[in-house]
């Protein structure tokens, strides 16, 4: 707490924008879990910066998110931040949800990144949805014209890369595949986003391919490209 006070540039946790300036207290649960219990006086949305479907636990989410981009990369440890109000009748966590994958086996680093790119789906999707995004078909039945929802493989052909395979469907030719920007261009960039946003630089997405099953389509994009 104290580093992303220092970071903010402000004296103590009252110094923050609101509603991070109810912060009362702070615990770690776990080594890498945090706690931060807000004031009860705490309101969703009390500026007006969220949308009617979302909800206080996308904003308290969205807080811990904050934290995560001041300590994260100093803090490789940092596994998870919960802002809870003290009654805990509100709470949002936000996570890296690694899976504990060695970085060695390409397989199960593969399947780490596409872990925190569901997960990370699911913090900007479950309220707009109504559902946790849990696994693919969730998201699907949601937004059937997004090309993310028909990944239908994650491999690593080499350490740092990924290489994405979209299957046929709706997608094709429709809302988020156009002239200007192709269903692969879209997915290339959008996923390494995501990804890297929950990865620490030590465990990120350094290239992303992204190529539909009959191999005629195809984008790629890097770390370097879309962290400028």
């Amino acid at each position: 707490m104290a580093m992303w006070v220092a970071n903010s540039g402000i004296k103590s946790v009252k110094g923050f924008l609101p509603p991070c300036n109810l912060i009362n207290s702070w615990k770690v649960n776990e080594p890498g879990n945090i706690t931060v219990y807000l004031e009860n006086s705490y309101r969703f949305n009390s500026d007006g910066m969220f949308q009617s479907y979302q909800t206080a636990e996308d904003e308290l989410r969205v807080m811990g998110l904050v934290m995560f981009e001041s300590i994260g990369e100093s803090s490789p440890e940092l596994e998870a931040v919960t802002f809870t109000t003290e009654d805990r009748s509100k709470s949002g966590t936000y996570s890296r949800a690694r899976t504990g994958a060695d970085p060695a086996d390409l397989e199960s680093w593969a399947e780490e990144k596409y872990v925190q790119w569901l997960d990370s789906m699911n913090d900007t999707y479950e309220s707009f949805c109504g559902k946790s995004i849990k696994k693919l078909e969730d998201y699907r039945s949601c937004i059937p014209t997004d090309p993310h929802a028909y990944i239908a493989s994650v491999e690593a052909p080499a350490r740092g890369e990924l290489l994405v395979t979209l299957a046929d469907g709706k997608w094709q030719n429709n809302t988020y595949d156009t002239a200007r920007i192709p269903g692969v261009d879209f997915v290339s960039g959008n996923m390494i986003l995501k990804i890297n946003k929950k990865a620490h630089s030590s465990e990120a997405v350094e290239k992303l391919t992204v190529k539909t099953e009959n191999g005629k389509e195809s984008s790629t994009g890097t770390r370097e490209q879309w962290s400028q």
